[in-house]
């Protein structure tokens, strides 16, 4: 009796609740026989998940460190339906495909644009989630409402963004690339650019986050793209991608996406209406009429928008490339694109100058400030005051990290001297400085010690004719030296040089071959270093010939 009862009463409440019997019905199940990345997640027992952690509300990091928003929230969901646990990794727009295809995390869900390059790097997942345009957010005071008004104007951008080559080529605008939103926006805060590139989904979020009275949103909406999940690419058409492609199916059917916009306060989109409304048709089985993907081809409604069409190339590139590409590996086919081939030799260029540039200024600022040293040192009190200044110098550069004197220089002092129409230091000019105070700071002490070991030995010399001899003393500390800062010139990216290291980042995040630009940089930077090792020796037999 007891089980007839049962029996009545899940009937009845199935009859009396048809919403949530068809949602069981149409509910994403996992396959019998899952392949691939799918086995090994279920293998492993823990969904691992790239997402933004500088894009609220879709990611970012609450006050205990914990990554939170729209879209971890989607990894979770998509980890509950698995039954695994769910690991989330922060990713940025620069690396986030890199990081799906080597297998570092086993699906992106980090605001990508889908776009016809990025279909060819990954595997981008039908339907789309969101979308989002382009606007530019600036200074009241500038008062910029179209693209067409920042033609040849400064703009802050953000590393790996999909509209980045297009503001360029079409819009004319003089991109200023920094690695993350928050090195744009503080560019922005001290004057850097006219204006910012974002999404106008997260720019609103954050104006209604933190309203800033002097800046405003460009009424200008440009670049509409749809947003897309990422599996790597052999997945994409296997069980792995076909179940993710379904969930977000599902997340559109039964309006989850719509629920957590109200969840995040972010008010629900057009976009998003439109697509719940395709794939909440449903048929007396409870399952998708209109979305049905058991059909063959979905609807156009069905998937949201097409991928944003970028830039193609007007010719093919020749064959010798795709033979190359072929039997060895090495994809060179960017080069065959004007643009991007134009980028590589402007950034070739400023990091051979800022190299050349930071080793004379490191060896000038060690033979100045050592002679100094060793000519003040002498004097007695009143030579060791004047020698203070000197002192402080040499400890703050030796012992602050480079990267923080760039920030502090760029963002701030910079930003005060742009801000107040004083003469404004470029991101050259202050990497060119810096490194050079950096790696002149530990010269400086290599010079004072060998001139005070040549003065024990020729005192009779006066402290000019002793540098020849203390140079070779301190030969190797200062091939050490200019060497390290030679490597350490990737950091200017930080300030938006574009330097070699910004410049292939760049062209990765756009399509170009890993493999081959990442191992084309490392050989590249090894003959730049044999050839400063082999100007040192021959400016130490000049020396030691001429001394003779």
């Amino acid at each position: 009796m007891i089980r007839l009862l049962l029996c009545f009463f899940l009937c009845g409440f199935c009859l009396f609740s048809p919403a949530l019997a068809q949602q069981d019905r149409s509910a994403v199940m996992l396959p019998e026989q899952p392949d691939g990345r799918l086995a090994h997640i279920l293998r492993r027992g823990t969904l691992i998940v790239g997402v933004k952690t500088d894009y609220p509300p879709w990611g970012t990091l609450d006050a205990q460190g914990d990554i939170i928003g729209l879209e971890p929230d989607l990894a979770r969901a998509l980890a509950d339906r698995m039954g695994v646990g769910l690991e989330l990794v922060a990713v940025t727009a620069s690396n986030r495909l890199s990081r799906v295809n080597q297998g570092v995390v086993d699906v992106v869900i980090a605001t990508m644009g889908d776009t016809v390059t990025r279909r060819a790097q990954a595997g981008l997942l039908e339907p789309s989630y969101y979308s989002s345009g382009v606007v530019a957010y600036g200074p009241i005071n500038r008062d910029y409402q179209t693209w067409e008004e920042l033609r040849d104007l400064p703009v802050c951008m953000t590393q790996g963004s999909y509209y980045n080559r297009t503001l360029e080529e079409t819009y004319g605008v003089d991109g200023k690339y920094f690695p993350a939103n928050r090195e744009a926006k503080m560019a922005l805060s001290f004057g850097r650019c006219v204006g910012w590139a974002f999404d106008d989904t997260a720019l609103v979020q954050r104006v209604l986050a933190n309203p800033e009275t002097n800046y405003s949103v460009m009424e200008d909406r440009i670049l509409v793209t749809p947003w897309a999940i990422a599996v790597a690419s052999a997945e994409r058409d296997i069980s792995w991608g076909r179940f993710v492609s379904a969930m977000i199916g599902e997340w559109h059917a039964t309006g989850y996406i719509l629920d957590l916009e109200r969840k995040w306060n972010i008010g629900e989109s057009a976009y998003l209406q439109r697509l719940n409304a395709a794939w909440a048709q449903t048929g007396p089985d409870g399952k998708p009429s209109f979305c049905d993907a058991s059909q063959g081809t979905l609807p156009a409604e069905c998937l949201g928008a097409p991928p944003f069409p970028q830039i193609a190339e007007k010719e093919p590139p020749p064959a010798w490339m795709d033979t190359l590409r072929s039997k060895t590996g090495v994809d060179l086919r960017v080069f065959h694109d004007a643009y991007s081939r134009g980028r590589l030799i402007r950034g070739l260029g400023l990091t051979l100058a800022l190299s050349a540039v930071a080793i004379v200024g490191a060896l000038a600022v060690g033979l100045s400030l050592g002679v100094m040293d060793a000519a003040l040192n002498r004097r007695g009190i009143w030579g060791q005051l004047l020698l203070l200044p000197q002192k402080v110098l040499v400890t703050i550069a030796r012992m602050t990290p480079p990267i923080l004197q760039m920030y502090i220089v760029f963002f701030g002092l910079g930003g005060v001297l742009a801000q107040s129409s004083l003469i404004t230091p470029g991101a050259f000019a202050t990497a060119a400085v810096i490194l050079s105070l950096y790696a002149g700071s530990t010269n400086t002490v290599l010079m004072s010690h060998a001139l005070a070991q040549e003065r024990g030995t020729h005192p009779e010399k006066n402290v000019w004719a002793l540098v020849p001899g203390a140079f070779i003393r301190a030969f190797d500390g200062l091939v050490a030296a200019c060497v390290n800062i030679v490597k350490a010139a990737g950091m200017a990216s930080a300030i938006a040089l574009t330097e070699l290291v910004s410049t292939v980042n760049l062209i990765v995040s756009e399509g170009g071959d890993v493999s081959t630009f990442m191992n084309g940089l490392l050989i590249f930077y090894f003959l730049l270093m044999l050839g400063v090792l082999w100007l040192f020796r021959r400016a130490k037999r000049w020396i030691i010939g001429d001394a003779q």
